[in-house]
């Protein structure tokens, strides 16, 4: 499991991701719970109203010689109708976001030589 709270200006913002299956170094699966409370309850998304509350996330890792491939899919469950239409509206954005963290995990691995 893995617990992370986002701290901005004076707030916060909880998340929660229980692993499912780790086959390292190809691949990672896992329930992401969009928002819990800060007892790590699972709670409404305060920021979009309808945003699925769990994710299925998959990230495969293919090894490309001196990269590496990644792959990472996300799908709702257990959602209602207005949580698909709103997830499929999102997900345009949602390679922003995600492309900025692996930009940082390249900064950090240039930063160590490796």
């Amino acid at each position: 499991m893995w617990l992370n709270e986002m701290i901005y200006g004076e707030n916060s913002y909880y998340q929660k991701v229980i692993f499912q299956e780790v086959d390292a170094p190809n691949k990672i699966i896992w329930h992401h719970y969009s928002s819990t409370d800060k007892n790590w309850n699972n709670t409404p998304n305060p920021m979009m109203a309808n945003w699925p509350a769990l994710l299925l996330t998959t990230v495969i890792f293919e090894d490309q010689g001196e990269q590496t491939n990644v792959i990472l899919t996300q799908t709702p469950m257990d959602a209602s109708e207005a949580e698909l239409t709103c997830f499929a509206q999102m997900m345009s954005k949602m390679d922003g976001g995600w492309g900025s963290g692996y930009n940082i995990i390249d900064q950090i691995l240039d930063e160590l030589n490796l």
